[in-house]
């Protein structure tokens, strides 16, 4: 069974310019990173280049979530 471990609690504070990095990982080895900026949520898959990342902007990412809470 895969060992997921996520723990986070920051104070709120707005971004400034630098992305928020997040680390995925999955019985320790990294699967990707998350890249959460002021205009978009990125994901990008380990191993990948950098053009073959995932991005979407907020408003698109919010209208995806919720598509997929039908």
């Amino acid at each position: 069974m895969a060992d997921h471990r996520v723990n986070i609690q920051l104070p709120e504070t707005e971004l400034g310019r630098a992305d928020t990095i997040l680390k995925v990982k999955k019985d320790n080895k990294l699967l990707g990173t998350i890249h959460i900026s002021h205009g978009a949520f990125e994901y990008r898959p380990s191993g990948w280049a950098d053009k073959n990342r995932i991005k979407i902007n907020w408003t698109d990412f919010h209208d995806l979530i919720l598509s997929t809470n039908k």
